[in-house]
């Protein structure tokens, strides 16, 4: 029963660590005057490498989880990830994070709780 939440869990942590990875990898290309867009360079720099990586096990963890959870349960569980990836940014980029963002992050942590307690 509990290993139907850890998959889940583990889909939304490693989508988020995905963007992470891909947003350091693409901005380090950037300092190294390294064009960002180009395949070869995307590919194989280590970060992106491993953000994508991260992308696709995520989805191997999400398709464990959908054979567990409805779909109308599980893919709001996802929105997770928003909270996820503003706190990290945040603090690894030192991106602002305003008042208004707090108050949204709520509601996506409010709805989540609604939706997994109607799931329930």
């Amino acid at each position: 029963m509990i290993l139907k939440y850890l998959w889940l869990a583990a889909s939304i942590v490693l989508g988020a660590a995905g963007q992470i990875l891909m947003k350091w990898g693409v901005e380090s290309l950037q300092l190294r005057g390294m064009p960002s867009f180009s395949w070869s360079g995307l590919a194989t720099f280590a970060p992106v490498a491993a953000g994508l990586a991260s992308y696709a096990l995520s989805s191997v963890f999400w398709l464990l989880a959908l054979r567990q959870f409805p779909l109308s349960t599980a893919y709001p569980m996802v929105s997770l990830s928003y909270i996820i990836v503003m706190i990290c940014g945040s603090l690894l980029f030192q991106e602002p994070v305003s008042a208004q963002h707090w108050f949204g992050a709520a509601f996506i942590g409010v709805g989540v709780l609604l939706i997994a307690r109607a799931g329930a």
